[in-house]
């Protein structure tokens, strides 16, 4: 199966394919064991791009396609940083993945200024939504790479002039 994917607004190839092993009676599928490539161009019959690894850094096998899938897209997601950052007031719960678990500096304004009054480096670990009907981010919990939390009562989204 190959399918064409957009993660964080960039377009990768995902193919996942059943695990084959050779036997006496030459090469078998293994119907319920499966891999997952990963390619930023269109897969060809030879190359199907590079095989997804599990947390040790071996081949990993899935015991689903849906599955295979729902991992490489998480794995992705944190991984791969969108071509450009939107203002912090244009994200909404759909495309914040984009920013969460990445090492990113955020720009913080005084309160209700323009100037910028600190920047954070760190990982936007949490994220709580102002109002779930409207899924737009509200307060979220950076952790610094010194290792200090910004706890959501210290910070606020309105106060992200850039990422």
């Amino acid at each position: 199966m190959h399918e064409q994917i957009l993660i964080n607004r960039i377009p990768k190839y995902l193919t996942i394919d059943n695990v084959r092993i050779e036997t006496d009676n030459g090469i078998e599928e293994m119907g319920n064991q499966f891999v997952a490539f990963v390619k930023d161009a269109a897969p060809t019959e030879v190359i199907f791009g590079e095989q997804v690894k599990n947390s040790e850094g071996h081949n990993a096998v899935f015991p689903s396609p849906e599955e295979a899938r729902e991992f490489v897209i998480k794995s992705l997601k944190r991984t791969i940083y969108p071509p450009d950052f939107l203002y912090p007031m244009e994200y909404t719960k759909k495309n914040l993945s984009e920013i969460m678990y990445k090492r990113l500096a955020f720009d913080i304004n005084e309160k209700g200024g323009e100037n910028v009054e600190e920047t954070i480096v760190g990982v936007m670990t949490e994220c709580v939504f102002t109002d779930p009907d409207q899924f737009l981010p509200g307060r979220p919990t950076i952790v610094t790479i010194s290792g200090e939390v910004r706890k959501p009562h210290f910070l606020h989204i309105i106060s992200i002039r850039r990422i």
